[in-house]
């Protein structure tokens, strides 16, 4: 049996989509920014909540269809901005190769754009076929924006990691209240460096020995991470 099965789930419950919690200010940024039509960065290390904001957008403005999400990191530098508008566009767009009017462009996780890049941006957002641009980036500076880009640019906001309760808060909703005490989950988030990814990773491993030791303990945890956990 997998480990999960063993506390009476069906599947595994910490790859279930997690809930959004923290940084609320800056998800109403993003819902702003694309109802006022703009461009937004945001900036934060790996793991602290960018690509969850971009699929809160999604969630909220997606049913249009008018929402074109690019991660970068299946990406290379030659951004094709023109090939992805008209794919959103549908059949029709490809057919006719007509550039569609006010999408949201959602670029994830970029580290990197070039002069051609950033001009084709600001050119589709000049022209109205971008109505509003997130681009979620770890630093803001290694952008390498022009300065004409970066006078489009209504904000740059910074992510900040989640409490440890916003930590335990995100577990719960994922374990229920009997699977582990809230300490022992605090520890598990604290050797993650606070970061959400690798917390749900970690939370797995602890879970496991969890299966074969009700009784774990913050010092039994310590002991899994020494063994390799990150």
């Amino acid at each position: 049996m997998e480990w999960y099965e063993e506390l009476d789930f069906d599947e595994n419950p910490l790859k279930n989509e997690t809930k959004f919690v923290g940084n609320e200010e800056a998800l109403k940024e993003a819902y702003y920014s694309i109802i006022s039509g703009n461009v937004l960065v945001i900036e934060s290390p790996e793991g602290s909540g960018k690509t969850k904001i971009l699929k809160e957008v999604i969630r909220k403005f997606g049913g249009y269809g008018r929402v074109a999400y690019v991660s970068a990191k299946a990406l290379d530098r030659e951004l094709n901005i023109e090939h992805i508008l008209i794919k959103k566009n549908g059949i029709l767009g490809m057919l006719f190769k007509k550039d569609p009017k006010n999408m949201i462009l959602l670029l994830d996780d970029v580290e990197y754009l070039n002069a051609k890049n950033i001009e084709r941006i600001k050119y589709y957002y000049d022209s109205n076929h971008l109505r509003a641009v997130i681009i979620t980036t770890r630093s803001f500076e290694k952008l390498n924006l022009t300065e004409s880009m970066k006078q489009r640019i209504r904000k740059v906001i910074s992510l900040y990691p989640v409490s440890e309760f916003e930590a335990v808060q995100i577990f719960r909703d994922k374990m229920g209240e009997t699977i582990l005490s809230d300490r022992i989950i605090k520890v598990v988030y604290q050797l993650s460096n606070k970061n959400i990814q690798k917390f749900l990773n970690n939370c797995e491993q602890v879970c496991k020995a969890y299966v074969g030791n009700k009784n774990l303990t913050e010092d039994d945890v310590r002991k899994i991470f020494e063994r390799g956990v990150k």
